[in-house]
């Protein structure tokens, strides 16, 4: 191997993957790169080793390109360097389909390593859902076992706001029926075999079910496939499967759930699946008892990741489910404590505390909860997230008697209801505007890119496995009122069936108003 391939093949094992977001470049001028040798362009290069993706066109792109017209034959990791610099470039410049077309170029020059992420990013920026599918079916095996869960689920949502999602579940239903399951990420197994039989009642293919249920095991999935007529062609085999009050998938999702962690100690994302696992089979105790393990890792110095926080939020529903809300109390009270400077994950717990304290009716606690909520959310929340907040203070406002400050919550929920329908409902309901609210309801779920959104409205209490049970009014309240709507609801959904009703659901002590305060 001659000194200038192997300077060359050193330099391009050395770059690690970056992040396609550009920070802000601050280019300084390059020297004359045609009379540098090699070894000088390689120092450049490594003087500063983000430089090339900060600034891919002025940097990244000419200083590769250079050290490649130093080889005779530039080895593969320096030429797909070079193609990922382009497309770094290409994205600075927002010309997205040479991006695109530069994805592709690599997945041909390293079909081992094709660059699933890059190719499906250019896509969504074309905004474009013929190309996002086109990328998703084009992919090879090894292109599906680069598909990670954040991916899969942005270009669904991606594909189901531009009203394609009937293709996406088409190409699910050929992933299945091909065997590509067996090159997926399997944490994208329930989602796509739930793509899969959405398709499969379409088309009539009753001979899938069985093999696409083996992958199903979520309590919460099945919540879904018992209730939306769209799995209705399947209903007697979701039932035999599901077992009376969810126990058979409850279950095995516990079992699968504990296993993965057993086999991954470490991954908190799958110690926070295990403890969702049980608190969603009503196994609250097995559930507190899992949450609790954090303590022991933090006794011996480990750091507090988000997984850890998702199974103590666990752990205070869990409690609330027997009757401890005390202790559920503790709980949150600790994670809210979190800086959420050094932890963005704390929106979310800072959040559920708010919304718990004023679902059991706490309003004077709930409504100061949510000033905390609310400050952590300006610099880190989703507009969904804001919703939830606004939710949560004009209902603690009305039951307060101070109605007339809720006017901005109200505002905020009307401006955005696309975002959070069910919650705007909530807070015009708390507000006696009942009428307003079933005229929503009734619009969004007539509305078919609007229609899935307004269906989860409809939730009740008991067929919600996270939160625990909340005082607020709620979408199924307006039904006996508004037989418009509810002959609307009935078209796409059935009421679940007494025998499939969860059996965490059953195990509750049941709240009321005031219990806490």
């Amino acid at each position: 191997m001659t000194q200038p391939l192997r300077a060359a093949l050193a330099l391009a094992a050395a770059v690690l993957a970056a992040p396609l977001a550009a920070k802000e470049p601050a280019p300084a001028p390059l020297p004359d790169l045609s009379a540098m040798s090699i070894a000088e362009l390689q120092a450049l290069f490594r003087k500063d080793n983000d430089r090339w993706s900060d600034e891919p066109c002025t940097f990244g792109v000419p200083v590769i390109t250079a050290l490649e017209s130093r080889v005779a034959e530039p080895p593969v990791p320096l030429r797909r360097l070079r193609l990922v610099a382009e497309a770094f470039c290409a994205d600075e410049q927002k010309r997205f389909e040479d991006g695109l077309k530069l994805s592709a170029d690599i997945a041909v020059l390293t079909p081992d390593d094709p660059a699933t992420g890059l190719a499906i990013y250019f896509a969504q920026r074309l905004e474009n859902s013929d190309s996002m599918i086109a990328v998703l079916r084009g992919l090879t095996d090894v292109g599906l076992g680069q598909l990670d869960r954040d991916t899969y689920w942005s270009v669904f949502r991606a594909t189901r706001d531009a009203g394609r999602l009937d293709d996406l579940d088409a190409l699910a239903l050929e992933w299945a029926t091909t065997g590509k399951f067996a090159f997926l990420d399997t944490e994208l197994h329930e989602g796509i075999a739930m793509a899969a039989l959405r398709a499969a009642a379409k088309a009539g293919r009753a001979d899938v079910v069985e093999g696409l249920l083996v992958s199903i095991t979520g309590p919460a999935s099945y919540i879904d496939l018992l209730t939306f007529r769209t799995y209705e062609p399947f209903w007697p085999q979701i039932e035999a499967r599901a077992g009376k009050n969810l126990s058979l998938v409850g279950e095995e999702n516990v079992r699968v759930a504990r296993a993965r962690l057993t086999n991954a100690p470490e991954d908190r994302d799958r110690f926070s699946a295990a403890a969702h696992a049980l608190h969603y089979n009503g196994q609250f105790e097995d559930a507190i008892a899992l949450a609790q393990r954090w303590r022991e890792r933090k006794a011996k110095g480990a750091a507090i990741e988000e997984g850890d926080a998702w199974a103590l939020n666990i752990e205070a529903y869990a409690y609330d489910s027997l009757g401890q809300p005390k202790k559920a109390d503790a709980v949150f009270d600790e994670l809210a404590k979190y800086d959420p400077a050094e932890h963005d994950w704390v929106v979310n717990f800072v959040i559920n505390r708010a919304s718990r304290l004023t679902g059991q009716g706490r309003w004077r606690e709930g409504l100061k909860a949510t000033e905390l909520a609310r400050r952590v959310a300006e610099m880190q929340g989703s507009t969904y997230a804001k919703l939830i907040i606004a939710r949560d203070r004009a209902c603690a406002f009305e039951r307060l008697g101070r109605a007339k400050e809720a006017a901005p919550e109200l505002a905020f929920l009307r401006e955005n209801w696309k975002n959070g329908v069910g919650l705007t409902v909530q807070g015009l309901m708390c507000h006696g505007l009942a009428d307003e609210a079933a005229a929503l309801l009734l619009g969004a779920l007539r509305d078919e890119d609007e229609r899935n959104e307004a269906l989860a409205a409809f939730q009740t209490d008991e067929l919600d496995l996270f939160y625990t049970a909340t005082l607020l009014p709620e979408a199924p309240d307006l039904l006996a009122d508004y037989p418009e709507l509810a002959a609307e609801l009935a078209k796409h959904v059935r009421p679940m069936p007494e025998a499939f009703i969860p059996q965490a659901a059953l195990r509750r002590v049941a709240r009321t108003e005031g219990a806490v305060r």
